[in-house]
């Protein structure tokens, strides 16, 4: 086994011909009777959105099951879609919905710290994004604008980390120059896409790559892109363009009208170079790699592991799996292991403790907000 001293992630490793008598055998703790929440593997949850993709989630999985507009799969959810009570919600094996789960043992799952700093909220939602075409000029909210115009805790800053993308694929991301106001209103009411795709930074991406979107930030995916989102837990969007997917209902400004919300919005100019963490190149030096900056970490954490058939250890933490290709198998205290596969989702609780994963695979390890982390800026 090769040792992780030194390693962006500091995660320790073993193999799992170490003593794993433990294995498939639920531990106790002082609550008679209690069962620590076991890593599980999560059905597909593809929802239906109003813009085109899906196939390339299902290419990624081996399938063809879903229509041409369902283009996001909302992994382990506890987050609803904008103006619903139930949709986005992931579901366990026996129908019942993760979020009741987790409300019924937060500790289990998400670990004390956590639960001191968020509560019963995992505070992060992940997606398999598929972009079958060019997503619209938007952007999100942040904190301070969620919590004081909307009752919410959270924004939406997010990051992107690019699974598979077309040779010229493109996202535009952040304003190149600052833009009035008034001039950002002008191209909404008139919807000048042209105008606002102009004014926007182009940023080429390529499998690998992983970009920091900070909330505020107007923004648009590209077509032909693949991708593993990671965002606060929540669904606000502000379509600054809006006409061509149909929607003029008022949810396109999140019913606050278009001079409130552009208060919400980045109008001065984006350093790309400062988001762009990541160009996707070469083979990372170590099995486990820290995908995200440390300015990332009061929102999510994202690792990279590569699998070569060597054992990888990680530490103690609520996670959530995305397994970008290959195969391996998950090895806990609490459970027996799991057998994962290119396009599969796992969900590791923290009680389950350190996990030691086992196989060939390139897989993305998604990780909540560190307790320790601060605030955060957006």
């Amino acid at each position: 086994m090769r040792s992780t001293a030194g390693t962006p992630s500091g995660a320790a490793r073993r193999g799992p011909d170490e003593d794993h008598a433990s294995q498939g055998a639920a531990r106790a703790d002082s609550r008679s009777g209690y069962r620590p929440p076991a890593p599980v593997v999560l059905a597909p949850n593809q929802l239906a959105r109003f813009y085109r993709g899906g196939a390339r989630i299902d290419r990624l999985r081996g399938t063809s099951d879903h229509a041409e507009h369902q283009p996001e799969d909302w992994v382990g959810s506890t987050t609803t879609s904008l103006g619903s009570d139930r949709e986005g919600l992931s579901r366990l094996s026996d129908g019942g919905y993760l979020r009741d789960a987790i409300a019924g043992d937060p500790a289990g799952f998400l670990g004390p710290e956590h639960v001191q700093r968020w509560g019963s909220n995992p505070a992060l939602l992940v997606k398999l994004l598929d972009a079958g075409e060019r997503l619209p000029v938007h952007f999100h909210p942040g904190r301070a604008f969620a919590r004081q115009e909307l009752g919410l805790a959270f924004g939406k800053t997010e990051s992107w980390i690019i699974v598979s993308a077309e040779p010229d694929a493109v996202v535009h991301l952040g304003l190149r120059a600052p833009v009035q106001r008034s001039t950002m209103l002008r191209w909404v009411r008139e919807q000048d896409v042209p105008a606002m795709l102009a004014a926007m930074n182009e940023v080429a991406v390529q499998p690998g790559s992983a970009l920091f979107v900070p909330a505020g930030t107007i923004h648009a995916i590209g077509p032909g892109i693949l991708l593993v989102e990671l965002q606060e837990p929540t669904d606000l969007s502000v379509l600054l363009e809006w006409e061509r997917f149909g929607i003029n209902d008022g949810s396109e400004h999140l019913g606050q009208g278009w001079e409130r919300i552009l208060g919400a919005a980045e109008l001065g100019p984006t350093k790309t170079e400062a988001l762009l963490v990541g160009d996707g190149a070469g083979v990372p030096a170590n099995p486990i790699t820290d995908l995200l900056p440390p300015f990332a970490a009061p929102y999510f954490r994202a690792q990279r592991i590569t699998l070569e058939g060597e054992p990888v250890q990680l530490d103690q933490s609520f996670s959530s799996l995305v397994v970008l290709d290959g195969w391996l198998k998950v090895w806990s205290e609490s459970a027996d292991p799991l057998d994962l596969h290119a396009g599969g989702t796992a969900l590791i609780p923290h009680a389950a403790g350190p996990t030691t994963l086992d196989g060939h695979a390139q897989l993305i390890r998604c990780l909540p907000p560190a307790p320790d982390a601060g605030a955060g800026t957006w």
